[in-house]
């Protein structure tokens, strides 16, 4: 058998193999190993050692290692020293930690000359969760690639079936450590951490938590370079088990067994509770602490765990200038003990604590968000930590421009005086105030009409805005102020799910910018973008992707350094990529939307949900549903951080997560997050919302997968009732309700009334959708299967294998629709009794 390298990628794909083995009873396990030799033959070789190597290792931990065992070493009875571990030799063990030793090695086959650091599990460890664990870590570290992160080389079992993976060997000393030995000053010290936290905040967007940060794991190189170490602890938010942050944990870890470090493990860590981003955050803080004062915020030596768990989740900590030792400053290359504290006072004090605050959701919303106060401070910035006084912007204003602070007395002294300079800004200033004042001065009269003696007591805000509506054609000489009201009338009818009226308002809007700025401006751009919008949400995509394309040039022209605005274009044009069927091109443009917005500080937790989600939403159908649900998870932690548990944008990424864990097979917890979604838009939105209708749908769609027949066709109906009331004939919802109803009739034994219903899905989206849209040949396919339960095989071949050849023009081979249409072609054929047809067709369902 020729041996595959263990890529980072065939580590991935043999641990799901293995978990999944272990799922299984004797019987099947032997069947799912056929299978998958019969695919891969050396991937079921390795399942099968891993499972000989768990059985005979299959024991739980009943005590932690000692302290004692960690610490003394004798290296006359170490087993492992020259043995040889794939390409290299062991020469030199380093450390033990609690699952696992690492010891240096060298290359050993003369190819070239590598020393590597290679980790073994403990033998004393090797139970069933700790040989989990070590997977992990080894699967984790095979996702990370950044400079700051210890590089995964290689990894396997030796010969005794003793896990081990390779890492690049650091030669450097631990970050506090480093930096005192040079007495590197405050800033040099800031700088090296904005460096941590540039590795914490990747690891994070690679959905991994470390969970044990400590300069011990942060090593600096002769260089200078930060190298981040030992994800042993860490968890991966794609692993099982929702926490309440929005990620998702490996099982509890058993406080006696050491599994943090206590000095830098945050309290919802020290408590036993789930942990997400916001604990690295404030194990990061802990690490600036004793980078600036040479102590932890707290002295936890020799306390039981009872008073660990009051210090760390009750007692707040001291200023780090308070707790500033007066040996300290030299370390500091600061003069004074004064100057010390002075240099940490105020900003230093306030980060530091903000990052330290007990209630995760109060601390830092990300490593970044952490690293952009630092970067804030450095540059004499207002930071996020601070209050946002008057006098404390002025401050950091006049520290940023020191030659400038003679000016800045001078203007200020004008202000007092009531002295305004008459300088285009100035006037320009002004003007936009009265334009704000002219705005507000409109609203204030809309809002004032909504009273009894206008319209009676019980007013709805759909007569305010057709009032109001109606009022703005009195503002056509004044072109910029009625496209502005027109923006907000029409946002407010788009928020109501009034999407023609939305339109009428944002195509009057765009006609005034145009009058005002005849040859284009970043108004005009952004008006186009929303009369986009406002198409999008009436299922009319090619229109939209065309307006949208105008206004992407538009800002190309006017705004092309404006990056926030580059991220919403292009978010936004992945969107209707998606809409269209062309998920190919809408990933790369979804991606990079998001890599702007990760990059832009300060961080924003609304923005960065609709990029996750919308991300999520992709991956999903282009069939990678883990990483899709992570997206979605990341999503929906966002939208809670902004707005709180119950809110649109929650609900707009929950509705998505639970069609991604119906895919994922786990259709308890998708049932679940179904119901929640449907409650909340419903109290959010109303019964007859257009978003509420497209939940009901997808909900109605999961009954029909998990067979529940009638209540599917139960909630196809509450759709299709709306049609002609708040949604059109065309809106796409009307047509995929319609197919749902056929399907559901047809397993209801209808098959009369489910033809009917399937012919007129496949008609609407015809009309509706271009040519060539995956949804078209969706519809033509679900009537091939139609086509197999009346028993006409040959009218149902015709329609399925077209289907499934329009489908493969424009989808993935792995997406769910895909595979779907491929599994009624199975059917076919094995209900029609051409098993080698069914046989041909079940194998592409596995390519």
């Amino acid at each position: 058998m020729t041996e595959i390298r263990l890529t980072a990628d065939r580590l991935e794909q043999l641990q799901g193999c293995f978990e999944q083995a272990l799922d299984l009873d004797a019987g099947p396990r032997e069947e799912y190993l056929t299978t998958v030799a019969n695919m891969d033959a050396d991937l079921a070789h390795r399942v099968r050692g891993l499972l000989v190597a768990h059985h005979r290792t299959g024991r739980n931990l009943d005590s932690p290692i000692s302290h004692d065992t960690l610490v003394y070493h004798d290296p006359s009875t170490d087993r492992m020293l020259g043995v040889r571990v794939g390409a290299y030799e062991v020469v030199r063990r380093i450390g033990s930690g609690g699952m696992g030793t690492v010891y240096e090695a060298t290359r050993a086959d003369d190819q070239y000359n590598k020393r590597v650091a290679i980790k073994f599990l403990r033998h004393q460890a090797a139970g069933e969760e700790t040989l989990r664990r070590f997977r992990y870590e080894r699967q984790i570290l095979a996702s990370l690639d950044h400079a700051n992160v210890a590089a995964l080389l290689d990894g396997g079992m030796t010969a005794d079936n003793q896990p081990y993976f390779v890492m690049e060997y650091i030669e450097g000393e631990p970050i506090t450590r480093w930096c005192d030995a040079r007495a590197l000053g405050i800033t040099e010290r800031l700088d090296l951490f904005q460096q941590i936290c540039a590795a914490v905040q990747y690891a994070h967007q690679s959905l991994v938590v470390h969970r044990d940060l400590k300069p011990g794991n942060i090593l600096v190189t002769d260089a200078g370079a930060v190298k981040l170490l030992d994800f042993g602890i860490a968890k991966l938010l794609r692993s099982e088990g929702n926490t309440d942050d929005g990620s998702v944990a490996l099982p509890a870890t058993k406080v006696g067994a050491r599994a943090y470090t206590p000095e830098y493990a945050s309290p919802e860590q020290i408590l036993g509770l789930p942990v997400g981003t916001r604990s690295d955050v404030y194990a990061l803080g802990v690490v600036l602490y004793e980078l600036l004062t040479g102590l932890v915020p707290f002295d936890l030596e020799g306390k039981s765990a009872a008073d660990i768990e009051r210090v760390v989740a009750e007692v707040a900590p001291m200023r780090p200038s308070s707790a500033l030792p007066a040996t300290r400053a030299a370390q500091l290359s600061e003069r004074t003990p004064a100057a010390a504290r002075a240099r940490l006072g105020g900003d230093l004090d306030a980060i530091v604590l903000m990052a330290l605050r007990k209630e995760p959701e109060r601390r830092y919303g990300s490593a970044e968000e952490f690293a952009a106060d630092v970067r804030r401070h450095l540059q004499r910035r207002p930071v996020l930590a601070r209050p946002e006084g008057m006098g404390y912007r002025l401050g950091r204003l006049v520290r940023r421009h020191r030659l400038e602070t003679a000016a800045i007395a001078i203007a200020m002294l004008s202000l007092v005086g009531g002295m305004w300079a008459t300088s285009r800004k100035a006037t320009e200033a002004a003007r936009q105030r009265e334009r704000a004042t002219e705005v507000k001065s409109f609203l204030a009269t809309m809002l004032n009409a909504a009273n009894p003696s206008s319209f009676g007591r019980d007013v709805q805000v759909r007569v305010v805005l057709d009032s109001a509506a109606l009022r703005v054609d009195s503002l056509h000489d004044q072109p910029g102020l009625e496209a502005e009201i027109r923006e907000i009338i029409g946002g407010t009818y788009l928020a109501l799910g009034e999407f023609e009226p939305a339109e009428r308002q944002f195509r009057r809007g765009l006609a005034a910018n145009i009058a005002a700025a005849p040859d284009g401006d970043r108004a005009t751009a952004a008006a186009l973008g929303r009369l986009s919008s406002a198409m999008e949400y009436q299922g009319r995509y090619v229109e939209a992707d065309s307006v949208l394309q105008e206004s992407m040039a538009l800002y190309q022209r006017f705004a092309p350094d404006d990056e926030q605005m580059r991220a919403t274009l292009l978010d936004a044009r992945g969107n209707l990529m998606v809409r269209l069927g062309r998920m190919s091109e809408a990933e790369p443009l979804l991606k990079e939307a998001l890599a702007i917005e990760l990059r832009t500080t300060p961080v924003n937790d609304s923005v960065r949900a609709f990029y996750y989600a919308n991300l999520g939403v992709v991956t999903s159908e282009l069939g990678r549903h883990l990483e899709a649900e992570s997206l979605l998870i990341l999503g929906v932690a966002a939208a809670k951080r902004a707005h709180g548990d119950v809110h649109p944008l929650v609900a707009s990424i929950l509705s998505p997560l639970a069609t991604v864990q119906e895919f994922a097979g786990r259709n308890e917890q998708a049932e679940s997050t179904y119901i929640e979604t449907l409650q909340m838009r419903r109290k959010l939105l109303g019964p007859e919302h257009p978003e509420y209708a497209w939940t009901m749908f997808n909900y109605a769609d999961h009954l029909l997968r998990v067979e529940r027949y009638p209540e599917a066709a139960e909630w196809a109906r509450k759709v299709l009732a709306l049609r002609g009331k708040t949604l059109t004939d065309d809106h796409p919802a009307v047509a995929t309700a319609m197919g749902l109803l056929g399907r559901a009739l047809d397993r209801m034994d209808s098959l009369e009334a489910g033809e009917r219903w399937l012919r007129e899905s496949w008609r609407i989206r015809q009309e509706t959708f271009p040519e060539g849209h995956y949804l078209i040949a969706s519809s033509e396919s679900i009537l091939g299967e139609h086509f197999v339960l009346t028993g006409d095989y040959a009218k149902a071949e015709k329609h399925l294998l077209a289907g499934e050849r329009d489908l493969l023009a424009s989808r993935s081979e792995d997406a769910p629709i895909m595979q779907d249409s491929r599994h009624r072609i199975v059917k076919l054929y094995e209900a029609w009794g051409k098993p080698d047809e069914a046989a041909l067709w079940r194998a592409k369902l596995h390519e």
